[in-house]
C-alpha cells in the first residue's frame, strides 16, 4: 500500500510541475475583451448589482461570457464582434445589401420548407429598378430550397460579400407553388438606407391625412449633417402645408434606432410644442445618478439628465449656426394613428409612449415588442486591438406621467393582419384601410384578397447583429464616460 502511495504522490508531483501550455493569440485577446466587458458593465449596466463582486479571468468567448453577465429579464443588451460594422448599421449603412426585407413562413404544415414572403423593397437598389415588390414569394435561394433546416445558412447569404444572388420567385394558385425562371438579384455595396420611406396626403371625405413610412430612427448616414431628421421635418412641413386634420404613422417595420430622431419625431406631433414640455424621464443606475446629482456636475452643467423635452429646433452639428425649426403639427390633430406590428420596437414605442399624456395613440395591426429601456454603444478607445463593441441597457424611460407599463408591448385598438396584397400606401392594404375606415367612419372594409394562414418563422430583421435599438447619445452619457 505504501508503494502505491508514493507512486501516486510522485506522478502528482510530475504533472503539477509542468509548465502551462503558452496561451493563444484568440485566448489573450479574448481575456482583454472580457475584463473590459466587465469593467464597462460594472460601470454603466443597468442593472450592475447583478454582476459578480469582481472579475475572474476567463478566455471563453466573449458573446459568451457576455450572456453570463446579462440580468435574467435582459432581453435587449448585446456585445459585437466589429464596432464600426455596428455604428453603420445604427446609421442605416449596409456593406452588401439584397434590397428587400422579407418574412419567413413555414410554407405548409405537411412539409419543412419555407416560403420567404417581400415586405417592402428598398428604394434605388437593383431589386427595386427589377420590378421586385411587395407580397413577392421566394421558395429558392442559388437553387436550393428553403427548408426548416437550411434557410438561416441561405438566408445568410443575402448578407455575405458575394455580389449577386440567384433567387427563385414563385406563385400560389389552387392550393400549390408554381416556381418561375430563377432571377440574379445584385447586390448594392456600402448601401444608405432612408428611413423616410414614404409620405403622402389623402382626401378623405374633405379631410386631409398625412401618411407617413418611417422605417428606422436615424439622424444621418453618420456624417452629422441631420439628412434625415431633416428630411423627416420637410415631411411635416408638406404635412402642415396642406393642413392636415389626420395622422397616419406607419412604424410597422420599425425596430428602433436613435432616440435624438424620436425626440425630433414626437416634437413634429405634439399639440402644443414648447421646449420645456417633458417628454420622457430617464431612470439610470446608481453611477450615474450619484453622478448626475453631484455638486461637481451641477456646478459645470446647467441641464438635467433625468429630463427629456420636446424639441422646438434640429441644430447641424456640423454647422452648428444651421438651425431649423421643427415643423409641428399637433395642433390640428385630435389624435394620431400609429401602425405597429410585432416588430415594432424602442424607439418607436418611445414615440407612442412619450405622445400618450397628450393625444389618442390609436394602434393598428399588432402587439409591439414592449422594450421601455435605452442601451449607449461602447467600445474600447485604449485598445486598438480590441474591436468588440457591446450595446448595454444603461436606462428605463418613462412618458410625462411616469408611465412605462408596456414592458410585454403595447396591444393594437384594432388587430389586423398585414396584408401582402397590396403595396405600402395603397389604400386597400389591410392596416392602412382599417386606420382610413375609423377617419371616415365607415365600417365596411375594403374586400380582401383572401391569404393563407402559415406559420411565422422569422423576419430579415433577426438576421441583422442590431435589432430592436433604442440608442442612446446624449452630452450627459458621454459626460459621465469621460469625466475622469
Amino acid at each position: 500500500m505504501k508503494r502505491i502511495l508514493i507512486i501516486l504522490f510522485v506522478s502528482v508531483l510530475l504533472v503539477n510541475c509542468k509548465k502551462d501550455a503558452p496561451l493563444t493569440d484568440t485566448q489573450i485577446l479574448y481575456q482583454t475583451v472580457n475584463q473590459w466587458v466587465y469593467s464597462a458593465m460594472s460601470e454603466i449596466y443597468y442593472w450592475n448589482t447583478t454582476l459578480p463582486s469582481k472579475y475572474t479571468t476567463t478566455y471563453d468567448n466573449p458573446n459568451d461570457y457576455f450572456k453570463t453577465l446579462k440580468y435574467k429579464d435582459d432581453r435587449f443588451s448585446a456585445i459585437f464582434e466589429s464596432y464600426n460594422d455596428i455604428q453603420n448599421q445604427l446609421n442605416g449603412i449596409s456593406s452588401s445589401e439584397i434590397g428587400f426585407d422579407f418574412q419567413l413562413y413555414l410554407e405548409s404544415q405537411t412539409n419543412s420548407n419555407v416560403l420567404g414572403i417581400i415586405t417592402f423593397v428598398k428604394h434605388s437598389t437593383p431589386a427595386e429598378k427589377m420590378g421586385i415588390k411587395r407580397g413577392d414569394m421566394f421558395r429558392k435561394i442559388n437553387g436550393q430550397q428553403l427548408t426548416t433546416a437550411n434557410y438561416s445558412s441561405l438566408i445568410n447569404t443575402f448578407m455575405d460579400s458575394s455580389g449577386s444572388i440567384s433567387v427563385t420567385f414563385s406563385t400560389y394558385q389552387g392550393g400549390a407553388f408554381t416556381d418561375k425562371t430563377a432571377v440574379t438579384v445584385n447586390k448594392i455595396s456600402n448601401y444608405q438606407e432612408d428611413p423616410v420611406y414614404m409620405d403622402t396626403v389623402y382626401t378623405v371625405k374633405a379631410k386631409k391625412v398625412g401618411y407617413l413610412v418611417y422605417n428606422f430612427f436615424a439622424n444621418d448616414p453618420g456624417d452629422n449633417t441631420l439628412k434625415y431628421d431633416l428630411e423627416l421635418n420637410n415631411a411635416f412641413a408638406g404635412f402642415k402645408q396642406q393642413n392636415i386634420s389626420e395622422l397616419i404613422v406607419d412604424l410597422r417595420y420599425n425596430h428602433g434606432g436613435m432616440i435624438t430622431s424620436a425626440i425630433d419625431m414626437a416634437s413634429m406631433m405634439v399639440p402644443g410644442l414648447d421646449a420645456n414640455k417633458v417628454f420622457i424621464y430617464t431612470d439610470y443606475n446608481k453611477n450615474y445618478t450619484d453622478y448626475f446629482n453631484s455638486a461637481d456636475y451641477k456646478s459645470k452643467y446647467s441641464d438635467n439628465p433625468f429630463v427629456t423635452n420636446f424639441s422646438t429646433s434640429l441644430v447641424v452639428p456640423v454647422t452648428s449656426s444651421a438651425s431649423y425649426t421643427v415643423q409641428n403639427v399637433g395642433n390640428n390633430l385630435q389624435r394620431i394613428f400609429f401602425i405597429t406590428s410585432k416588430s415594432t420596437a424602442s424607439a418607436s414605442e418611445m414615440v407612442i409612449n412619450g405622445l400618450k399624456p397628450f393625444l389618442p395613440c390609436i394602434l393598428v395591426g399588432d402587439t409591439t415588442v414592449g422594450k421601455n429601456v435605452g442601451s449607449t454603444l461602447l467600445h474600447d478607445t485604449n485598445n486598438t486591438k480590441n474591436q468588440w463593441a457591446i450595446l448595454p441597457i444603461v436606462l428605463m424611460y418613462f412618458n410625462k406621467d411616469h408611465k412605462s407599463d408596456f414592458t410585454r408591448g403595447f396591444v393594437p385598438d384594432y388587430l389586423v393582419d398585414d396584408d401582402y396584397s397590396y403595396q405600402l400606401g395603397d389604400i386597400n392594404e389591410a392596416r392602412l384601410a382599417k386606420a382610413i375606415n375609423q377617419i371616415s367612419g365607415n365600417p365596411v372594409a375594403p374586400e380582401r384578397i383572401p391569404q393563407a394562414k402559415r406559420t411565422f418563422l422569422k423576419s430579415s430583421i433577426d438576421f441583422k447583429p442590431i435589432q430592436n435599438g433604442l440608442v442612446i447619445q446624449s452630452k450627459p452619457i458621454e459626460r459621465f464616460l469621460n469625466r475622469k
